[in-house]
């Protein structure tokens, strides 16, 4: 009888065990693409700037050819 109750433990920990593992190796892989959009996004925002800048400037460099 105790050799039921100590493989039924030995079973439940070491699933126990292994849906831990999944778990937090899903939660890595999901913070890493956080990460990515996090980047992504500032990225674009950047690159949005620079041509709002360049507009910016050109539009700016016509004005005074306006008559």
């Amino acid at each position: 009888m105790p050799h039921h109750l100590i493989a039924t433990l030995l079973t439940f920990g070491l699933t126990l065990r292994d849906r831990a593992r999944t778990a937090l190796t899903h939660a890595d892989d999901e913070g890493a693409s956080t990460v990515e959009i996090v980047f992504w996004s500032v990225g674009l925002l950047v690159l949005a700037g620079l041509v709002y800048a360049a507009i910016l400037a050109f539009v700016n460099s016509k004005i005074p050819g306006i008559s």
